[in-house]
């Protein structure tokens, strides 16, 4: 109780500003609003309507668990090659992280309600009922995304239900006349943002003021100085910037779709074909890619889904989705390392090409822009099919409202990879005279060719059901039961995975005010011991609809009131590590020589001892909701969540020393707590008003804590994990930097300032703080600084309007309470001979040492600048505008004459705006391909 009395305090301290909002809005809206009829219960928040939950779906009164869900249509205006991309802050208490920006490969990762694990944090992906990827669908295609987030919403899951769930439905055919609708989009993306390197002049003469930092002479002189700030001595005074040579400005964007909708009471079918194209940033690339390629991504969607009503109480279902993905990319080397190229090469390291036409390079470094144009190729080849096959059958003869039903699917991804290498040759030019000498640098051979497969998986299950819902009089009762057995198979030697659940539910409501649901399930995995494969899960839920009570029915403005509360246990058995740990591994290493013939023999080695007992992770959740609606428009959604989860594999490091002499097993010992509640607010006007708007706000937190996780036994209390976050930074804190004042004549630090122990310093480096007051600067002053890069607070908020014709939405994101670090090449300057960014222009020099906010320059690594400390940290916060459209549907008197029922022309963009506090990168890709931005145009005809 004390816990939730603490995130209450929260909510009400950081969300009052977005309630007091919507409430005004709603106030000075609903003017003339009809009453409502007193003689009948309250509308129950579309009380008509399915809402997919765990194997099943219930109109949304008779839910008690956690659940949210956005539709497809809501995720049509981001454009992207993953679907996860447009679930940015869409869906309460679902995280999204991004990763890399490239075509193809720019999945974010996900969770639901932040991390409550150390080790894994997957949730599970449901598609039409059954787990399957979902990143390459399309938003055309979807009905709904819902994630189910508590014990009462998770439970019949079982052994897999700890992360949460996100499912996924697709669309379902209609009882109407064909409705046909086609939809054509093209767009260009470009870079959210960029580092700035420096030109040549400044690289030379910052070089130079590093090699003085160091004593030790200066490498350009002032007649190089003076041609690289000239400009006119483009071979053996290059200034390349090698964004520009190696980077166009923007690249396109396409997608294509195609969907018959329709049916007849007996047959319903929805048939969608897709395709989606989205080149790289990559320029001078072969268009062909024959010899080379930009990065590159084409995507074929199809999905084919069809009911039947075979007979009265006899109906089967066949849905069909999948897709074939080709990737390609510049061969050789990744998209990482590439943009990583770009910055270690100076701008004066060599030209791009030589006078006569060649690569230029050197020894130290490679030519980038040889790096995508003279490697060669790599294609990725996927092919995704999904089937699921259901039967229903109505025993309503035997007994009204029973049903049984049966389910079988599969699934199955292959991956082929098609290699085209070559190699190239560079050359580094010196002048002799008039003349200019070449030196070759590797060579130039043909392009090789190599096929193969990447992945390759099966996943086949079989479930099996029985239904049984029924209404007396002011009951009603809904129970399900099932059985589902999973094999999921990896292509190579691999053993198949399997999985099963034994799970059924209860659901009773009384007078649709009071509700009650009880959730089991029984389920295992093959990857633990014999003796605990298997484990019982549960979940008790009940919800209260305060709106249909005789006390509040007579409220003008409290249209629907539902109070909830659950309580459960979950499991969780992606827990990492070796697959089968309770049997003990042994290793091929090493060996022996015997005999007379000095016969070499293998040698083997123990690995870690195995755990007999290991078993899964174990959650258990208290969630308490409120969902309600007021003045019949505005919605107001809470949750409040506490969770423990338990048995989390730990290495016993803080019990058994290490001079055991062997690898320690991960025992079940770790224990994490999560607190944290979401808040969702909507309001939509009155639709028959020429004028209708909407405006909705979201806001989520998470907050975690490690409670014991077996660490290392640590000198000093700050430096134990257990207690913080989970993925804490642990670094150094910066106390400004050392100044001349703190050298005595010698050049040595004066007496009494703690002595660093990661290299000599002088004035320009940076000060850290003496921690534990030994007056030594060393690792055992490294202390928490900052937060995890997944934020604790996420904020959505969506607007928009329509007004004849025209029709207008945004969507902003926003998230707060996590750490960004800058590390690398576009930071520290010259490390690994790297080049040098603006961000080290206002560097520490005796003129700026009241104004620098960067050390010293270096000409070599700085080990003791660059160590991991808070100087390196920034506030990883951002608000971003992640859609915006502006649409305009034309009347009918334009479009008749082609029999044509609707034609919508629209222009949207994608993460236009950003506005955070890391400014040299983008705050959530801070290296590698970057973040896209973009602007397409787009019509949707509909026949």
């Amino acid at each position: 109780m004390h816990k939730m009395k603490q995130l209450l305090y929260k909510f009400f301290r950081f969300c009052p500003v977005l309630l007091l909002l919507m409430f005004f809005v709603a106030g000075n809206s609903l003017s003339g609003q009809e009453t409502l009829n007193k003689d009948e219960l309250l509308p129950t928040a579309n009380d008509s309507s399915a809402v997919p939950v765990a194997y099943s779906s219930f109109p949304q009164w008779k839910i008690t668990g956690a659940i949210s869900s956005v539709g497809g249509d809501g995720l049509r205006q981001t454009t992207s090659s993953s679907l996860a991309n447009a679930l940015f802050a869409r869906i309460p208490g679902l995280t999204a992280v991004q990763g890399s920006g490239e075509p193809g490969y720019d999945s974010p990762t996900l969770f639901v309600r932040g991390l409550s694990s150390y080790r894994q944090n997957r949730m599970i992906i449901v598609v039409d009922g059954f787990e399957s990827s979902f990143e390459q669908l399309v938003p055309e295609e979807i009905e709904s995304v819902s994630v189910l987030k508590d014990a009462a919403a998770t439970a019949l899951y079982g052994i897999r239900g700890a992360n949460g769930i996100l499912l996924v439905t697709t669309k379902k055919g209609i009882n109407s006349a064909p409705q046909i609708t086609f939809r054509a989009q093209t767009g260009i993306q470009k870079p959210v943002r960029l580092p700035e390197p420096l030109g040549s002049y400044d690289y030379a003469r910052l070089y130079n003021e590093a090699l003085a930092n160091e004593g030790k002479p200066a490498r350009y002189s002032a007649a190089a100085l003076g041609a690289y700030q000239s400009n006119n001595d483009p071979y053996f005074h290059p200034n390349v910037n090698w964004y520009d040579q190696i980077l166009r400005p923007s690249a396109p964007i396409s997608n294509y779709d195609l969907n018959f909708r329709g049916g007849s009471e007996n047959v319903k079918y929805f048939v969608l074909l897709n395709v989606f194209q989205s080149d790289g940033l990559y320029a001078h690339t072969d268009p062909k890619r024959k010899e080379n390629s930009n990065a590159h991504y084409m995507k074929y969607n199809f999905r084919s889904n069809v009911d039947v009503d075979i007979t009265d109480n006899l109906m089967a279902s066949l849905y069909l989705g999948g897709r074939v993905e080709d990737r390609t990319s510049p061969g050789g080397i990744g998209s990482f390392e590439l943009f990583d190229k770009y910055l270690l090469t100076p701008p004066n390291a060599f030209p791009v090409y030589n006078p006569d036409g060649t690569y230029g390079g050197n020894a130290i470094y490679k030519n980038p822009l040889a790096m995508v144009l003279g490697t060669g190729l790599y294609n990725d080849h996927n092919r995704n099919l999904q089937a699921v096959f259901r039967l229903n059958y109505k025993l309503d003869s035997f007994l009204p409202g029973l049903s049984v039903n049966g389910a079988v699917a599969f699934s199955n991804y292959f991956s082929g990879i098609s290699r085209k290498d070559k190699t190239f040759a560079m050359y580094e030019i010196s002048k002799a005279g008039n003349d200019t000498i070449y030196q070759q640098i590797g060579q130039d051979t043909p392009l090789s060719g190599a096929e193969g497969y990447r992945e390759q998986w099966r996943r086949a299950n079989t479930r099996l059901g029985v239904n049984y819902s029924r209404s007396f009089g002011h009951h009603d009762l809904d129970v399900m039961g099932m059985f589902l057995r999973d094999q999921y198979v990896i292509g190579g030697n691999n053993v198949p995975f399997a999985y099963e659940n034994l799970a059924g539910s209860v659901n009773y409501a009384f007078r649709k005010k009071y509700v009650a649901q009880v959730s089991l399930s029984y389920s295992g995995s093959d990857n633990f011991p014999k003796s605990k494969k298997h484990g019982l899960f549960y979940a008790f839920s009940a919800g209260w609809i305060v709106s249909n009570e005789t006390f509040v029915r007579e409220s003008d403005w409290l249209t629907y009131l539902k109070i909830k509360a659950s309580y459960g246990k979950t499991g969780n058995d992606q827990v990492g590590g070796q697959r089968f740990m309770y049997d003990q591994y042994f290793y091929q290493e090493g060996g022996y020589y015997f005999g007379t013939g000095n016969s070499f023999y293998n040698g083997y080695t123990e690995g870690s001892l195995a755990n007999k007992n290991v078993t899964w992770e174990k959650r258990r959740m208290v969630n308490l909701g409120i969902e309600s609606t007021i003045f019949k428009r505005v919605n107001v959604n809470l949750d409040i969540f506490n969770e423990k989860r338990f048995d989390i594999l730990a290495e016993p490091y803080g019990t058994i020393p290490d001079f055991l002499g062997v690898g320690l097993p991960a025992l079940n010992e770790g224990k994490v707590e999560n607190q944290g509640f979401e808040l969702q607010v909507q309001y939509r006007s009155p639709q028959e008003r020429d004028f209708r708007y909407f405006i909705g706000g979201s806001a989520w937190y998470a907050r975690n804590k490690i409670l014991y996780m077996s660490e290392p036994v640590q000198p000093y209390g700050y430096l134990k994990r257990t207690g913080r976050s989970i993925g804490q930074p642990f670094g150094l804190v910066a106390d400004g930097f050392y100044q001349e004042a703190d050298f005595d004549a010698s050049g040595n630090l004066k007496s009494g300032l703690p002595v660093p122990q990661f290299g000599p310093v002088q004035p320009g480096d940076l000060k850290y703080k003496n921690q534990n007051g030994d007056n030594v600067i060393d690792v055992y002053d490294y202390q928490p600084i900052g937060k995890p890069a997944i934020p604790e607070w996420t904020f959505g908020l969506e607007t928009g309007f329509e007004f004849k014709g025209f029709d207008f939405s945004a969507f902003v994101q926003a998230v707060t309470n996590r750490t960004a670090f800058l590390q690398g090449s576009n930071v520290w300057a010259f490390q690994n001979n790297a080049g040098i960014t603006t961000f080290a222009l206002n560097r520490w020099t005796p003129q700026t040492a009241a104004t620098a906010d960067y050390p010293r320059l270096s000409s070599t690594t700085n080990v003791h600048n660059y160590q991991l400390s808070d100087f390196w940290q920034r506030d990883g916060s951002f608000l971003r505008l992640r859609t915006i459209e502006l649409g305009y549907t034309l009347p009918q008197e334009m479009i008749r004459f082609a029999k044509l029922k609707d034609v919508r022309i629209y222009v949207n963009g994608n993460n236009l705006l950003t506005f955070d506090h890391v400014k040299i990168s983008d705050p959530e890709t801070m290296t590698g391909y970057p973040a896209m931005k973009s602007v397409h145009v787009g019509v949707i005809v509909k026949l």
